[in-house]
């Protein structure tokens, strides 16, 4: 079993880059307020800590601005060359869709992507919950790709994994990340009191990739000390057995990291 990392703090607008094992050297851009998770998602395994913000609060935490986004990636192309940086992905300490101005900071993105990183991707990774928005579906189809969360092939899965706020049925978090184009799914696997590995749950989950149709999927289990300390971590092996289920029953290509 490999060593965990500790969990990650995020308090720029801008963070990085990182060596991602999906992204390479990744520009992370977090939407999201200073100091606190803001996220519809609790996953028992969040690399950002317990400690969230609740949706619905009194006193507004404040979201970054298109122009603080504009003026933390122009000081970043100040020390950073175009072939320091593989992709720009927009993340941070929760659900980056929440943000009041996803629109218009992607644009911003997009602009330096452009001027300073020209051969860098443009990356979102979110939950899809926020799918069925159309300023959210058109502001991520500007993107060069969207990863989406779907760890669940049922409704007690997700509920005791990713514990959304509210009711959210797995069928209704199907449609609505099937409602954006050209997705890749970004899968967690875990052992442990809740567990996803088991041959049903990973059925039920393959039965929505394939209603889903992504390019792709992206399996892949801790990588980081998760925010619930009895979850444990699926070794590889067993992860090149889920995908080969994947790909030889729905016919998606499966990416194992």
């Amino acid at each position: 079993m490999s060593t965990l990392q500790h969990q990650r703090s995020v308090h720029d607008v801008v963070f990085g880059p990182f060596d991602s094992r999906r992204f390479g050297k990744s520009l992370g851009v977090n939407l999201l307020p200073r100091g606190s998770r803001v996220c519809n998602f609790d996953c028992i395994y969040c690399e950002c800590g317990t400690a969230t913000w609740p949706l619905q609060w009194d006193l507004q935490p404040r979201f970054p601005e298109p122009e603080d986004v504009r003026r933390a990636l122009a000081a970043a192309a100040e020390v950073l060359k175009p072939g320091e940086v593989d992709s720009i992905t927009l993340a941070g300490n929760g659900e980056p869709t929440l943000s009041p101005h996803l629109g218009a900071i992607v644009d911003v993105v997009a602009e330096a992507r452009d001027r300073d990183w020209p051969s860098a991707r443009t990356v979102i990774l979110t939950n899809g919950t926020s799918a069925h928005r159309p300023s959210v579906r058109y502001a991520l189809a500007k993107l060069d790709e969207r990863v989406v969360k779907l760890d669940a092939g049922n409704n007690w899965i997700l509920e005791q994994m990713n514990r959304p706020t509210g009711r959210l049925p797995i069928t209704e978090l199907a449609h609505r990340i099937a409602m954006l184009p050209g997705v890749l799914i970004q899968s967690m696997f875990v052992h442990g009191p809740v567990d996803n590995t088991r041959p049903e749950h990973v059925e039920m989950w393959t039965e929505y990739l394939k209603r889903i149709k992504p390019l792709g999927v992206q399996i892949y289990s801790l990588d980081r000390m998760p925010a619930m300390p009895w979850v444990r971590q699926v070794e590889r092996p067993e992860l090149e057995s889920i995908a080969r289920y994947v790909e030889s029953v729905a016919g998606i290509p499966v990416h194992v990291y």
